[in-house]
């Protein structure tokens, strides 16, 4: 089987098999654990071996913690409070950007909004969000090993046409412009967290993208790729509608990211960027995710539906035109204006 056809199945298995895992054990937020596992598998590479991932529980508890921490700060020294989340989401997204250790990044970020937004609110819902993470990571890479065996990467030395990207400085510009997009979606969320969940997670993940090209091309990209993920959303919703049950769900899923994957893994199927059809998967599984929940709940799914998609538009917009004002006063270096041919 082709290199690419092994990594597209590959993806769709271990998100389809996180998604079932989630939903059917009940955990809260299950949406989170197909979205990690979407971010986990992305990168073509083993799954991480049991000592690994026992370390990373543990870590990621005590950065999870850390939204702990910062939250009585938020809630009666604002000024302070707020700085430390701002120096926290600078740090996590030059940890982000640099690429090896992306998923570490994306759960400070994680771990400093979300966790301490929930913390201002209610410790004990806080404590209940940070076991809901580290189980959706577990959750995440038990899928990838059971899918893993069936869809291996090529043995080390065998032939791959796939080349390796080369490691490059992270910009301090690409770090605070992911935290100019993200505070006023913190901002945002300190309202009501419990309903500003999904834009959060769309800001941070959207904001500590590595692609960067010019804003023109920039705002095509991210404006038809939230576009394009509420489209696949609404069309999933739509068919499950048809059977409301969990191995349907489960199967759109699968099939949607059988698409997905083709468009991220063969080149030459679309003239839009790998990053273009990643903002795609992530839009349609964060929308989709809360929809599910809130007609579990017995609440409207389409007016929720309807605001948070308007809400991912304007993140969009505002992440475009924070882009377009440092490429204006010039704080963008060259070789990250200039477009792929």
């Amino acid at each position: 089987m082709p290199i690419e056809a092994r990594r597209t199945f590959r993806l769709a298995l271990t998100v389809s098999l996180a998604l079932v895992l989630s939903y059917g054990s009940g955990i809260s937020v299950p949406y989170f654990a197909p979205l990690l596992a979407l971010i986990l598998t992305l990168q073509p590479a083993p799954p991480m071996p049991a000592g690994k991932l026992l370390v990373m529980a543990v870590a990621l508890t005590v950065i999870l913690g850390v939204g702990l921490v910062v939250a009585p700060l938020v809630e009666e020294y604002p000024p302070v409070g707020l700085t430390l989340v701002a120096l926290g989401l600078l740090l996590s997204s030059r940890i982000s950007l640099a690429g090896e250790n992306a998923a570490v990044g994306t759960l400070l970020a994680v771990g400093l909004t979300l966790i301490s937004a929930f913390g201002v609110l209610s410790l004990a819902l806080a404590q209940t969000l940070v076991v809901a993470l580290v189980v959706a990571v577990l959750i995440a890479v038990f899928s990838q090993w059971v899918v893993y065996p069936f869809f291996p990467e090529p043995e080390p030395g065998a032939p791959n046409k796939e080349p390796t990207p080369e490691s490059s400085a992270v910009s301090p510009v690409r770090a605070l412009r992911a935290v100019v997009v993200i505070m006023p979606a913190y901002l945002f969320l300190l309202i009501n967290p419990t309903g500003h969940t999904p834009v959060m997670m769309k800001s941070i993940l959207l904001a500590q993208s590595p692609d960067v090209r010019e804003a023109r091309k920039s705002g095509v990209e991210l404006l038809g790729a939230t576009l394009l993920g509420g489209i696949l959303a609404i069309l999933l919703w739509f068919g499950l509608k048809l059977s409301p049950h969990l191995e349907l769900f489960a199967l759109w899923i699968l099939l949607a990211f059988i698409g997905l994957g083709r468009k991220l893994y063969v080149r030459g199927t679309t003239r839009f960027s790998e990053q273009f059809w990643l903002d795609t998967s992530v839009t349609m599984l964060i929308l989709l995710g809360p929809a599910v929940a809130d007609s579990a709940a017995g609440k409207d799914p389409y007016q929720a539906f309807a605001f948070r998609f308007g809400m991912f538009l304007l993140v969009a917009l505002y992440a475009w035109s924070s882009m377009a004002l440092l490429n204006h006063l010039g704080w963008l270096d060259t070789s990250e204006e200039e477009v792929a041919a």
